[in-house]
């Protein structure tokens, strides 16, 4: 096996066992921390694989869960404020690396979790999550990433595994 490949396989296992314990957790500020350690280390894995517009976007996800953590408590000016310009960034990193319609569902998959992780709890969050998940598997399909496929699922599982524990919705 090579060194690369070790490394794509390395970080999309790590990746995927921090996305899974984020989501199962009670604690909003913890998810959004641990997600946000997660995106990083999916925007190397999606860099080794080629996948440009996922990489970037990975990296503002990361960028945007963790803010998200911060901002919870912020006054609803705050919150919309920095919610706009991450909004903003990811439709300007989409077009700059635009690939395609995949890439449409990439930005589409970006766009729920920044609205999800500013005005979401909860139930909510997690349910909206798992419809992220989804549009995610494709780039998983498309790249040939059994770690991103089984993230994917697993975080899939995660998501409604933590929604049935979270009570209230948004």
């Amino acid at each position: 096996m090579s060194s690369e490949l070790l490394w794509i396989h390395a970080s999309g296992v790590c990746a995927l066992a921090l996305n899974v314990v984020a989501l199962v957790h009670t604690c909003e500020k913890a998810l959004r921390i641990q997600s946000g350690l997660a995106g990083v280390i999916w925007a190397l894995n999606n860099l080794l694989l080629g996948a440009h517009t996922a990489a970037a976007l990975s990296l503002v996800s990361a960028s945007r869960t963790a803010t998200s953590a911060i901002t919870l408590s912020a006054r609803e000016g705050v919150r919309r404020t920095v919610f706009c310009g991450f909004l903003l960034l990811t439709l300007v990193i989409g077009a700059l690396t635009w690939h395609g319609w995949p890439s449409l569902l990439m930005v589409l998959a970006s766009v729920l979790s920044t609205f999800a992780v500013f005005y979401l709890r909860a139930r909510a969050l997690r349910l909206t999550m798992l419809l992220v998940s989804a549009l995610w598997m494709y780039n998983a399909w498309l790249y040939d990433s059994w770690e991103q496929m089984v993230a994917n699922v697993a975080t899939a599982a995660a998501a409604l595994y933590g929604a049935r524990r979270t009570a209230g919705g948004a």
